[in-house]
């Protein structure tokens, strides 16, 4: 089967000339088997490919693996997700990507996304009741203003997902934004926030970090090496999130982030985390590691 990671397709996306389609997805399994789904590249999407690349982005695994699960999987309201995934090898354009999960192996199902013979990515999730659900606030969430796109390495406005971050007593705050209903983030339930959209502000944010606290220069090229994610499957679009660091010594070219999830105004509730690891090259360490690929492909 093949399958797409992105959402229907909208007029305004039709407008625009560019399509983003799901196909049709199987029907859900309680549990799963193990299974293989393709993943496809559209270099038209507006999300992914926000700018040239000459890669497959590390989101589009992520979303890849998540629409795959929900997909395959049947998951009822009130859960949060433990998901952990290894960058392994950058993923060319082509060939295709495959996604291969396999069967539970002490509580966490194991995912694999290979490129012909190499493993670009793996990691494992687990499923668990969510003791203390985030409930729906009546009030809504307050409109925020997005934070520089250059900083976070978008450019276009509807693809930032997180508000300009504040620094107080030692701690960075960073509101979480709600993608346009269109949006490949958006979430496929009315009135919840995405998982996937709350994974990219973590990313936007460490981006952020890594150049307005670690002194990253704009041009360094960043490299997901892995992601940790603690969160609740069912986070109500109408309650205010964002995302606290606290704020440590960073390195030149390496960096590893933890962010509490925290729901609500103010001090709010922590309600999850996320942890990134990453390096950075310079342009001229980015081609050397590009040629290098190509040598070894």
């Amino acid at each position: 089967m093949r399958m797409t990671t992105h959402i229907e397709t909208t007029r305004e996306e039709e407008r625009n000339g560019s399509r983003v389609g799901l196909l049709p997805p199987p029907a859900p399994s309680p549990g799963g088997d193990s299974w293989l789904t393709e993943l496809t590249v559209d270099r038209r999407d507006p999300f992914f490919f926000d700018h040239p690349l000459d890669h497959v982005p590390g989101m589009l695994l992520v979303c890849g693996m998540a629409n795959a699960v929900r997909d395959r999987i049947d998951v009822p309201p009130g859960l949060r997700a433990k998901w952990v995934v290894n960058f392994r090898v950058m993923p060319e354009l082509s060939p295709e990507l495959v996604l291969y999960a396999a069967p539970e192996e002490k509580g966490r199902r194991p995912l694999r996304v290979t490129q012909g013979p190499a493993v670009v990515s793996d990691g494992w999730f687990v499923l668990t009741p969510d003791s203390d659900p985030v409930r729906p606030s009546a009030a809504g969430a307050r409109r925020e203003a997005p934070a520089q796109a250059s900083l976070v390495h978008r450019t276009r406005p509807a693809n930032v997902m997180i508000g300009e971050p504040r620094a107080t007593d030692g701690l960075v705050t960073a509101p979480v934004l709600v993608p346009a209903s269109w949006h490949t983030l958006a979430s496929r339930r009315a009135g919840l926030r995405s998982v996937k959209s709350v994974i990219e502000a973590g990313r936007q944010f460490a981006t952020w970090l890594s150049h307005r606290v670690g002194g990253w220069p704009p041009e360094v090229q960043m490299l997901w090496l892995r992601l940790t994610a603690d969160l609740p499957l069912d986070l109500p679009a109408s309650v205010p999130l964002s995302l606290r660091w606290r704020q440590v010594r960073m390195s030149d070219d390496k960096a590893r982030l933890t962010f509490e999830v925290v729901a609500g105004e103010g001090e709010g509730v922590t309600v999850g985390s996320l942890i990134y690891v990453s390096k950075g090259l310079s342009p001229d360490g980015y081609r050397a590691f590009r040629a290098d690929r190509e040598a070894a492909a």
